[in-house]
């Protein structure tokens, strides 16, 4: 249980509970009236049977089931996000392992270990798959483990006394299988809230470029149609901007076969090609790329991360000269530097810019990465990217 608690660190809310696990609480509600009627009819022929010793502990067990099935059915109408609260998890795991614990007690000893039906047999799995949906594999499994000693222990209220190997392995093969189904169950529920997450961020994409392609794109086009004449460095910047944002609303930015060398060098001609100053300013570029390639997306980032930098240098620092460095080791990892000896600032101060903290530490941070800026006042400015 305490895991459960200290679990609300993800907190079951709107933003983690994902619209497939708001269908399967529906069929959970299903399946607990199905629960509850398997516990009617399992007391009601216990009853004729003369194999309840304590009649009204177990219709109390059916009034609790009865209950939550009524509860949920509900929670799920007005808020389908409730029975994912921490409060309602611990509710329906104390009951699971209540009902483990209580069927030794109120039947008749004997009964356990027995082909006699349990009040308790279908509601532990109930219980693992709501946790493993709202809180992860770990969690599901680790209370999973918790039914085969629930049983134990009602087994020793059932006056059992006659313990062997096989009723050992019954009870740790209990615990194995609810643990495994708690974590397929949390496994299957992160997959399938990465995989709506994925489709959402798409729908998002889709909806900016529709309304970046009906104004800014149309904009460009019009910008190029007009200066192509009077002004066609201006009429050249456009087309390339036009070409860059539709390469990045509607397919990758570079080619896939593209190697980290053809990425940093022609994110660093797009960068020069924007600036006047980059005609009079040598830049040099030193990639030492031998070892594995990093992932298509890491090498993007770190193309574009230089390329900022700079453009930065260009528009910013008036340089003489900017020095570009990129290695990969061994392992993949890539290390690259931009380095210039221009007016420099202080990073410390505010920026009113996103260039640096977005286009380039947020962008590598996005990858796993990182980002570094030393720079002083009058003696240039050193922007270094780690992919890792």
């Amino acid at each position: 249980m305490l895991l459960l608690w200290h679990s609300r660190a993800v907190p079951a809310d709107a933003r983690t509970i994902f619209p497939t696990a708001i269908t399967v609480a529906r069929a959970l509600v299903a399946a607990r009236w199905l629960v509850l009627l398997w516990m009617v009819g399992v007391v009601v022929v216990s009853s004729q049977r003369d194999a309840i010793e304590h009649p009204l502990v177990t219709w109390i067990c059916v009034a609790a089931v009865a209950s939550v099935a009524a509860w949920t059915t509900w929670a799920v109408r007005v808020d389908p996000v409730r029975p994912f609260g921490t409060g309602f998890l611990m509710l329906e795991a104390t009951l699971a392992i209540g009902l483990s614990v209580i069927d030794g007690w109120v039947f008749e000893p004997g009964h356990v270990f027995e082909v006699s039906q349990s009040l308790a047999t279908q509601y532990p799995l109930i219980a693992v798959v709501s946790i493993g949906l709202a809180r992860g594999p770990i969690v599901a499994g680790a209370f999973g483990l918790l039914i085969g000693p629930a049983e134990w222990a009602g087994a020793v209220l059932n006056e059992f006394d006659d313990w062997s190997a096989r009723h050992a392995v019954s009870l740790i093969a209990t615990s194995l299988f609810y643990a495994a189904a708690g974590a397929v169950f949390g496994w299957q529920a992160q997959l399938l809230r990465q995989a709506e997450a994925d489709i959402a961020d798409r729908r998002a994409r889709d909806d900016v470029a529709r309304v970046l392609h009906d104004t800014v794109l149309q904009t460009l086009a019009l910008v190029e149609r007009r200066t192509v004449d009077s002004d066609p460095d201006l009429a050249r910047t456009a087309r390339e901007a036009d070409r860059d944002l539709r390469r990045f609303l509607f397919g990758s930015t570079t080619r896939v076969d593209d190697t980290l060398e053809q990425r940093v060098r022609a994110a660093v001609e797009r960068s020069a090609r924007h600036h006047d100053a980059a005609a009079t300013v040598p830049i040099s570029v030193s990639v030492v790329d031998t070892a594995p390639p990093p992932p298509d997306a890491v090498a993007d980032a770190v193309a574009s991360a230089i390329g900022e930098a700079v453009a930065n240098a260009l528009e910013h620092a008036a340089p003489s000269r900017v020095v570009v460095f990129v290695e990969t080791d061994d392992d993949g990892d890539v290390f690259a530097s931009v380095r210039d000896d221009g007016s420099g600032f202080d990073p410390s101060e505010r920026r009113t810019g996103h260039g640096v903290d977005e286009s380039i530490v947020a962008r590598m941070h996005s990858v796993g990465g990182r980002a570094d800026v030393v720079s002083t006042p009058g003696a240039g400015t050193e922007v270094r990217v780690w992919s890792t």
